[in-house]
């Protein structure tokens, strides 16, 4: 009974949290709706709701890719529909149960034995897409130097973003070596730690997603694709609220950014955090205050919304659905 009461208090407040964020957004003037209204007409809706589609699927098949590299027969239509569970519940449960939860629960209920496949796979698939984005925004920011020069917020950025990039090689390069796995060196490390037994089968599961360089490059050009989908939702929502001084290469920065701060699990569905993230990136970026920002990714999360409701529509067809609480259970 505490345990439920904790976890329905924190639910409650990482809504309030974003209900919060969002009334002062548009308080304040730096979100109005009323420029998503260009996005309403039919043609404008389906392209819009076409790329979201792509950017979820793309998405779903780099988890398909790496659910295969462990042997594991996995089906495009199957994966995708689990996807689209998860995203939905990405959004339907802000607290301790997230999407990932569900589609890595119901992946082993439709393949039992595969418990550790399904917890590893949703784990490197957030990993490496988190990866591609630290990468796609170290490259624009790269390109476009002698802007980044210009900003001293930019250049701190910029070494972040360098020095998350360094981290993510090297621990990627820890994890999938093949010496550092044969000289047990990190092994004999794993086996200090608390709850070392668990911490020892993710890392030997892990290791393996390294073994096929050419899935794991496969895995990063599918991120990459998926981004560049979200990523031209956000320049067509932008450009037909009316943003046309905006180029496009700016969003190349700013998305993969304002994407990690979404990713954070302080709202449902990065709902807020998105809005207040990309108010600032973009403003900082432009070096004006502008309302693209959160227009734009208002946009997204609302067309990633309504596909979702088809994840609502598959759970719900599902003979074999659990409530949530069960799942968090298990």
């Amino acid at each position: 009974m505490v345990k439920q009461s904790k976890k329905l208090l924190v639910q409650s407040l990482k809504i309030l949290f974003s209900a919060g964020i969002i009334f002062w957004l548009i308080q304040s003037g730096k979100l109005n709706f009323s420029a998503l209204k260009n996005l309403l007409t039919p043609g404008a809706a389906a392209l819009a709701l076409f790329l979201v589609l792509l950017n979820l699927f793309f998405a779903s098949e780099r988890w398909r890719i790496l659910i295969r590299s462990q042997g594991m027969t996995a089906h495009p239509w199957s994966v995708f529909k689990l996807s689209l569970i998860g995203t939905f519940f990405n959004f339907a449960m802000p607290g301790g149960v997230g999407g990932d939860v569900i589609k890595a629960y119901y992946f082993t209920r439709e393949n039992p034995g595969s418990k550790v496949v399904a917890v590893t796979s949703v784990l490197m698939d957030r990993v490496l897409g988190l990866f591609a984005m630290v990468l796609l925004a170290l490259v624009v920011m790269v390109y476009d130097i002698n802007h980044i020069m210009k900003t001293p917020a930019l250049l701190t950025l910029l070494w972040f973003i360098a020095g998350l990039f360094v981290a993510f090689v090297i621990a990627l390069s820890l994890i999938f070596s093949q010496k550092v796995y044969q000289n047990g060196g990190l092994k004999r490390l794993i086996n200090k730690l608390p709850l070392s037994e668990k911490f020892m089968k993710l890392y030997e599961s892990m290791h393996l997603y390294g073994k096929d360089g050419k899935r794991f490059l496969l895995v990063i050009f599918l991120s990459l694709v998926s981004q560049a989908c979200a990523i031209t939702f956000l320049y067509l929502a932008g450009s037909m609220a009316g943003f046309n001084d905006v180029p496009a290469k700016t969003y190349f920065l700013v998305a993969p950014l304002g994407f990690m701060a979404t990713a954070i699990p302080i709202s449902p569905a990065g709902v807020g955090v998105g809005q207040a993230a990309f108010y600032f990136l973009f403003n900082l970026y432009t070096g004006h205050p502008s309302e693209i920002g959160p227009t734009s990714i208002t946009a997204f999360q609302v067309g990633t919304f309504l596909m979702s409701l088809w994840g609502a529509f598959f759970y719900l067809r599902r003979k074999d659905r659990v409530e949530t609480t069960e799942i968090a259970a298990n």
